[in-house]
């Protein structure tokens, strides 16, 4: 069966390329071997625009960019026609896609007269591409991108639902791959200094270095809508477990409390967890799907919620709140790694009664909503470009 089924793989891979008009690889007539390379590892096409992860790679893959080296992106599966290639060629950065010329891109690999730096992005990608890649460019340097710790949150799962059985296979998958592999790499990269302490009791600390998020505000300050020409609260997320569990439990904890004060507040929710959501039909749950221009809702709700129960990692949704001086109310998951304090750049609440009393509170409160609003800016300064060059500052392979 598993025959049958690569054969028809490999035929469906060769229909493909072969109705691709360019077989070259984007953007590699750019190859500068005076200039330092680094190939960053993906298992899937990057998505800047779907979620956080890809965005913040994106951001990374901007800064080497600056700094002069030769980008090249390599994940699986990826042909021409996929809308991120064109966009990351735009952005200069060379794509490997199928083509006739290499069987996969470890071949491609092989022709780069030279690569400085191979950074792996998440577990998965460490886990099927170091040992080829030790093989091939056993003088790189190498990084991996840990994105965040996963069988942390997979460990975090099995405390809310400890009967899935998916969860600990994956707690043990990604324990072995994150805590054993991870220790054949240069360089680990934690997403905070949290992870990067969790992590220090299972490989090197030399070896750790925190590289988290990199935000930037979007708009400034006088662009946002005041406070009384605002309505309603905002949700964004992907089909990431923990954003699915935390839709489910604030429609079915939180927000009918908030309701018994203020029927007519609605969520909106931005993303393709819609896609994943199936219990849920209510008029006062708004489910946008994938929405280019986010800034609208953004600009027009009056917070931002993230009532996550578990997860890891820094998390995307909040700086993005920041970006657009919109206040938060988030959970100590939600919170994590980002150095906020409660009532000061952000509401912090773990059970459903005190989160639903804060939304309540906030939706109100001109005084408080302001407070956090003000503080948005700052809360920025550790997501810097300028915090992600001071790290790579320290490196000896820069």
């Amino acid at each position: 069966m598993g025959i049958l089924k690569n054969i028809k793989r490999f035929c469906k891979r060769k229909e493909v390329i072969k109705s691709q008009d360019d077989q070259s690889i984007p953007n590699y007539d750019t190859y500068n071997p005076s200039n330092k390379t680094i190939v960053f590892f993906s298992i899937y096409m990057l998505t800047p625009e779907h979620d956080s992860g890809s965005n913040r790679l994106k951001e990374i893959i901007l800064f080497f960019k600056a700094k002069g080296y030769n980008c090249i992106i390599c994940s699986k599966n990826t042909f021409r026609m996929n809308y991120y290639v064109n966009y990351f060629s735009d952005l200069g950065v060379i794509v490997y896609v199928e083509n006739n010329e290499f069987n996969t891109y470890f071949d491609f690999i092989k022709t780069v007269p030279k690569v400085d730096l191979v950074w792996f992005f998440g577990a998965r990608s460490l886990n099927y591409n170091l040992s080829k890649v030790l093989q091939i460019l056993p003088d790189s340097k190498t990084i991996f991108d840990m994105i965040d710790i996963h069988f942390l949150r997979y460990k975090r799962g099995i405390n809310i639902d400890p009967k899935r059985i998916s969860l600990r296979k994956n707690y043990m998958k990604f324990l072995y791959i994150e805590t054993k592999l991870s220790r054949n790499v240069d360089f680990i990269a934690t997403i905070s200094d949290i992870e990067k302490e969790i992590m220090s009791k299972y490989v090197e600390p030399e070896k750790l270095i925190t590289i988290s998020n990199i935000h930037y505000k979007k708009i400034n300050k006088e662009e946002a809508l005041p406070f009384e020409k605002r309505k309603d609260i905002l949700f964004i997320g992907s089909q990431h477990e923990p954003n699915i569990d935390a839709v489910y439990y604030l429609y079915h904890e939180i927000m009918p409390i908030v309701w018994k004060y203020d029927n007519s507040i609605k969520v909106n929710i931005i993303g393709n967890v819609n896609e994943k959501i199936k219990k849920i039909d209510d008029s006062r749950f708004v489910f946008h799907g994938y929405i280019s221009d986010i800034k609208p809702l953004f600009t027009k709700n009056k917070m931002m919620i993230a009532p996550l129960r578990y997860g890891a990692g820094v998390k995307g949704k909040v700086g993005q709140a920041f970006e657009y001086f919109l206040p938060v109310i988030t959970s100590s998951i939600g919170a994590e790694g980002m150095n906020l304090v409660h009532e000061k750049n952000a509401l912090i609440y773990d059970n459903e009664k005190d989160f639903a009393s804060a939304i309540v509170d906030l939706y109100n409160d001109k005084a408080l909503w302001l407070e956090l609003q003000q503080n948005s800016e700052k809360s920025l300064e550790p997501f810097s470009i300028q915090a992600l060059e001071s790290v790579f500052n320290s490196l000896d392979c820069l």
